[in-house]
């Protein structure tokens, strides 16, 4: 009897410690479920899930213009550093699908471009909220996630001009990369 409590109580200790490491992932996550689902249901399409990246960042780029607007309060700088943190968070998984699409060889030059006039906007916006010490680390994080993702974004660009022109030469015109 005593060793089947042991493994009873060792089985609860696991699925207690499982449950605690989902609900702190979940609380990491940038992405509400709703979110999660529009990314999981473009998987197929590279060029739609890297617009759904664009939509949910813009949303949060938006929530900080309203909040800087706001008087920042205690709550709002609350909100404003949460706001970056999670733009920052979208910004490095953007990037890590842009890595993945890259590696693939995907032509996601139409989102690609969308993604560099977008990119060229975000400084401006996440600057608006102003000097603060309480905010200026998650800022500057954000901002350099900004600059990281406008490099990665032009240079992915060019680079992928230059492959599909030689591949569609090399593949009788069709442009679809290697098969």
């Amino acid at each position: 009897m005593p060793r089947r409590f042991s493994c009873f109580l060792l089985s609860l200790l696991v699925a207690a410690g499982f449950a605690a490491s989902v609900r702190a992932h979940a609380q990491d996550d940038p992405l509400t479920e709703d979110e999660v689902q529009q990314i999981r249901e473009s998987k197929i399409n590279p060029n739609e899930r890297i617009k759904l990246y664009l939509k949910f960042i813009d949303q949060r780029l938006d929530a900080i213009k309203q909040l800087a607007g706001s008087g920042k309060g205690a709550k709002d700088k609350a909100q404003i550093h949460d706001k970056f943190e999670e733009f920052t968070r979208l910004c490095d998984e953007l990037q890590d699908n842009l890595d993945t699409y890259d590696e693939a060889h995907a032509d996601i030059r139409k989102s690609l471009k969308d993604l560099v006039a977008d990119t060229a906007r975000w400084p401006t916006v996440l600057n608006a909220v102003g000097s603060d010490p309480g905010l200026d680390f998650s800022q500057k994080t954000a901002l350099e996630a900004a600059r990281s993702a406008a490099d990665e974004a032009h240079q992915m660009l060019l680079e992928q001009q230059v492959y599909f022109d030689v591949h569609k030469k090399a593949r009788g015109g069709t442009g679809t990369g290697p098969s």
